[in-house]
């Protein structure tokens, strides 16, 4: 057999690869649970908004402890280190919920984001000695 033949033989198509117009009984499913998973339920996203704003909340009052705390001379700065490494958790936490795609464009997204950023803001000058 000659190598070159092969080239110019017919494409051979298959009864197999025949696609059924309607989907099957797993067809059905599937979509019905892609339907399912698409519609956001509009509970959810509520809830997640207050879990959001919650969140901030905590994240502002715990920088209201430590505003106080660092105007009280009898603290130190190593008390006052665990507020600040709280502080931190609670602000990953909440810059990653906002992360979030539901949040884009959105009022709450703007005041998360110019909350982190004054946390943030607020923990360098703590770590570069801003208070020494």
């Amino acid at each position: 057999m000659n190598i070159r033949e092969i080239d110019s033989l017919p494409a051979i198509k298959l009864s197999s690869q025949k696609k059924s117009e309607t989907p099957g009984l797993f067809g059905q499913i599937y979509n019905q649970k892609l339907a399912e998973v698409s519609q956001p339920d509009p509970q959810t996203q509520v809830d997640a908004r207050r879990d959001l704003i919650d969140q901030s909340n905590r994240v502002m009052d715990l920088l209201d402890e430590y505003a106080q705390e660092l105007r009280n001379p009898e603290k130190s700065l190593k008390e006052i280190d665990p507020l600040v490494k709280a502080i931190q958790n609670e602000v990953r936490l909440v810059e990653a919920k906002a992360a979030d795609p539901v949040y884009a464009g959105d009022g709450i997204g703007n005041v998360v984001q110019d909350l982190t950023v004054t946390a943030n803001v607020a923990l360098l000058k703590y770590q570069r000695g801003d208070f020494i």
